[in-house]
């Protein structure tokens, strides 16, 4: 089953690069060593998993790399000439001696810059069979987790075939005769090619996943631990924005009995942040890797959707109020597919007057509320709203906490528990002068 998340909730988050900002989630662990390894990472964060099992073998992969000495190394020019070699035309089917001696002689006079890339290729592909070799002897499947004992299965078969097996054993001569050169390409190029890449696939799964550890240490973020149970649940303490300086440590947490969050809170006082970071959180436990959090634990969830930064649809013809319409009737339909999701929305029904939005919002969350197995964060400028929703004992009530000092506002970026009746709109207004300004022009005239 295909995680459910879409470009709206991609961009709300900055999981990818998007608009003029050069942050991303994606560029905090874009520190691969391979192009291969680049590439993918960047499948991983396109494909969010809904295997628990799957979920936490890529997490105990990466748990195991951070403390353990593979004595496996990735090369990025070693990895692009071997990948360029086995891209080479005229890929040989069979080895004749004659043939191979005499591009070998042609090679030795005239020079030959194909005869070297083949040469070269095949000198680094056998330092990684060597390399895989070591690893198969140093990594006993008994003491590694699950996805490096499959690794460990599929580079066994490989190198322990009888069509490699041979060519392993170059790996230990000092010069390649011209007949070593020509069964190694036969078999690496034509005979061996599908298995040589699934090799490479390792390689560059490996540098992903040590990369993903290396970056939870320098950023310190923590590994997710996840809950197969059938009772869903989200625990996350100390949680921060990874693309924020300095950022203010919360908590939050959901179960059966709290599946939805509403939060209050001043202008300014740090709720969309605290809601981007709980979407960054779900979305990277979901590919198995290093959250923004002190400790996270998360049951699986089939689907997150957001709406932070929504705006109008100018190409449609829609209004802002009528594009976050569409945006719920959305989240609706998906759930009715699936109620394993995370649902994310920060000042719904901004976009309308105040009664509308008040009877929409108390409508809408209410509605949600009975949806058990999926989680709700949602924030509202509407206080009164929440006053309405008291009565219903699964929403768990949070603000962000703004204090007043000699009437300048003080924002903590704390979450409190509880409702707060902080409204920033008219002290903004007035802070910034604008009356003054207008009554001021108006007696010049």
């Amino acid at each position: 089953m295909k995680f459910e998340i879409d470009k709206q909730t991609l961009d709300d988050l900055a999981i990818f690069q998007n608009g003029s900002s050069n942050n991303s989630i994606f560029k905090l662990f874009d520190k691969t060593v391979t192009y291969g390894g680049a590439d993918k990472l960047k499948e991983f964060f396109s494909n969010p998993l809904t295997d628990g099992s799957d979920i936490e073998q890529r997490l105990d992969a990466i748990r195991y790399l951070q403390t353990h000495d593979t004595g496996f190394t990735c090369d990025k020019g070693t990895c692009d000439f071997i990948e360029y070699y086995l891209e080479q035309r005229n890929k040989p089917t069979t080895v004749s001696g004659i043939r191979a001696v005499e591009k070998w002689i042609v090679y030795k006079i005239r020079g030959n810059s194909e005869y070297y890339i083949i040469q070269r290729g095949i000198e680094y592909l056998l330092q990684v069979l060597a390399q895989f070799e070591d690893f198969t002897k140093n990594n006993q499947p008994e003491q590694v987790p699950e996805l490096l004992r499959q690794f460990h299965s599929s580079i066994g078969d490989i190198i322990s075939d009888k069509d490699f097996r041979p060519t392993i054993l170059l790996a230990g001569k000092t010069k390649l005769g011209p007949m070593d050169i020509a069964r190694a390409d036969q078999l690496f190029r034509y005979k061996g090619y599908a298995r040589i890449k699934v090799l490479l696939d390792i390689v560059y799964q490996l540098d992903v996943l040590i990369t993903a550890g290396i970056a939870a240490k320098t950023l310190k973020f923590t590994l997710p631990i996840i809950k197969q149970a059938d009772e869903q649940t989200l625990v996350i303490n100390g949680i921060f924005h990874p693309l924020i300086e300095n950022p203010v440590l919360n908590d939050i947490g959901f179960s059966f009995d709290k599946n939805v969050c509403f939060i209050t809170g001043a202008n300014m006082a740090g709720k969309s942040t605290f809601l981007k970071s709980v979407g960054i959180c779900a979305f990277l436990s979901q590919i198995g890797f290093p959250v923004p959090a002190a400790y996270m634990e998360t049951s699986v969830f089939k689907g997150l959707i957001t709406t932070i930064n929504l705006g109008d649809n100018i190409n449609e013809g829609n209004s802002h109020f009528y594009s976050e319409v569409l945006r719920v009737k959305h989240v609706a339909q998906k759930m009715s597919q699936s109620q394993q999701v995370l649902v994310i929305f920060d000042e719904l029904f901004r976009g309308t007057n105040v009664k509308d939005a008040y009877d929409a919002s108390l409508a809408i969350i209410t509605a949600f509320a009975k949806v058990r197995k999926s989680f709700f964060i949602i924030s509202t400028h509407i206080v009164e709203v929440a006053n309405e929703l008291t009565t219903i004992s699964n929403i768990d009530f949070k603000y962000m906490e703004t204090t007043f000092d000699n009437d300048i506002p003080q924002y903590s970026y704390k979450l409190r528990n509880g409702i707060t009746e902080e409204r920033m709109g008219m002290w903004i207004v007035r802070n910034e002068g604008i009356v003054d300004i207008i009554n001021g022009f108006l007696k010049i005239e």
